[in-house]
């Protein structure tokens, strides 16, 4: 039977977008935008079959907007051409062509080796790590600034901020990253500035297009984000001026600890759980969204994976939108299946992570790395990605300096 009369298919708002319902498809890891650069067909079509699949929005995998010089040549000035993805605006042409009503968002990220607000050890490289300057992060807000405003006229509907798992900007959130006692570090609100100097400066120029943002509600590692810290830090992000929240969680610092001690599997993408098959351990941040008292829309991310336990959710009133990832891997269709109730009301991802394994071992070889359900199209391959999953912390730890 059809379900045209949830909540879950029905329109809503994120500041002044309008979108045909409420599911999103979560950004997903895209090398072709992080290390290549430049738009394949292929990965075009991925995206214009999420789009023919129902969902009302599209986050892109995650641009960086820093070139990859940004820090050797303080002196020269910054431009979109530094970092501009070639092809990048084929994706909203072919989204809006595809699906006019569907919307899509370019994920922002400020991704650079080796420097960060604090220098605090990592178990995964004995490198040091630059301390940024206060004219450093001033650049670097620079850059995001610029990005916004040209990623309006590459046809984008917005853009998020990627304040999670562990990238630049969420190691200005956390207190386990940030370790500063100047005006970028210590209380919430300076932890926040970074963000706060970034969506003022760029509401002057793009005014209220919409600025979403990605934050941890846990980081799963000892005096980082934590669910007792997270109501003060998303309102504290809320005041930003941010027009919707999505809560994910984890560092990939925390995979260093045991699966009693998470609670969960320490695998690759620690914010993607596996061994999710029972309801009581799907939609896993739940608990932690639930804590939060805000105006503008939450999105919840991470594990979801039932329509009827999601509609639910959506209509408690605390959730606005449901984020997906790994089940449009599996099922790009999967918001149009569920909405004329053709098959189960749960989805054919298994929550193995064997996607993770092909995007790397495509990238060691060269390939664009485009993320495809390994269970289902190559189930050959499954136990191999299993062992590299299980093998991965050990094989890449390399101890605190």
């Amino acid at each position: 039977m059809r379900r045209d009369s949830y909540a879950l298919f029905s329109p809503t708002r994120i500041g002044t977008l309008t979108l045909p319902n409420r599911l999103v498809r979560s950004a997903t890891w895209d090398p072709s935008i992080l290390k290549q650069r430049s738009m394949t067909d292929e990965v075009v079509q991925v995206y214009q079959r999420v789009a023919e699949g129902g969902v009302g929005t599209i986050v892109t995998g995650d641009f960086s907007v820093l070139p990859e010089d940004f820090l050797d040549h303080a002196e020269r000035s910054f431009s979109y051409d530094d970092v501009r993805i070639s092809g990048y605006s084929r994706l909203p042409e072919v989204v809006h062509r595809t699906a006019p009503g569907c919307r899509i968002l370019s994920q922002l990220s400020a991704e650079y080796p080796g420097v960060g607000p604090s220098d605090i050890p990592s178990p995964f490289t004995t490198d040091s790590i630059r301390t940024l300057s206060s004219e450093d992060i001033r650049r670097i807000v620079e850059c995001f600034v610029e990005v916004i405003s040209c990623i309006r006229h590459e046809g984008f509907d917005g853009v998020q901020l990627h304040a999670a798992h562990g990238g630049m900007l969420s190691r200005f959130l956390s207190p386990y990253s940030n370790r500063r006692d100047d005006h970028y570090g210590g209380s919430v609100g300076n932890r926040v500035r970074i963000i706060r100097e970034i969506v003022a400066a760029a509401r002057e120029r793009v005014g209220d297009w919409p600025i979403l943002i990605k934050i941890n509600g846990t980081d799963y590692l000892e005096g980082g984000i934590d669910a007792g810290s997270l109501p003060a830090l998303a309102a504290e992000v809320e005041r930003c001026g941010v027009d919707a929240i999505e809560v994910s969680g984890g560092m990939w610092e925390c995979l260093v600890r045991s699966e009693a001690e998470l609670g969960f599997r320490p695998v690759p993408a620690p914010e993607s759980h596996t061994r999710i098959a029972r309801p009581d351990q799907q939609s896993y941040f739940l608990p932690l969204v639930q804590r939060l008292n805000l105006r503008v829309p939450i999105i919840l991310v991470g594990g979801n994976r039932d329509v009827e336990r999601l509609e639910e959710i959506v209509r408690q009133g605390k959730v606005a939108l449901i984020s997906l990832c790994r089940p449009l891997i599996s099922e790009p269709d999967l918001p149009r299946r569920w909405l004329e109730g053709r098959g189960s009301s749960g989805t054919d991802c298994i929550s193995c992570n064997s996607c993770l394994y092909d995007m790397y071992t495509d990238l060691e070889a060269g390939q664009p790395g485009v993320a495809r359900c390994v269970y289902k199209h190559d189930r050959a391959r499954v136990k191999t990605a299993q062992r590299w999953l299980s093998q991965w912390v050990s094989q890449n730890v390399v101890g605190n300096r």
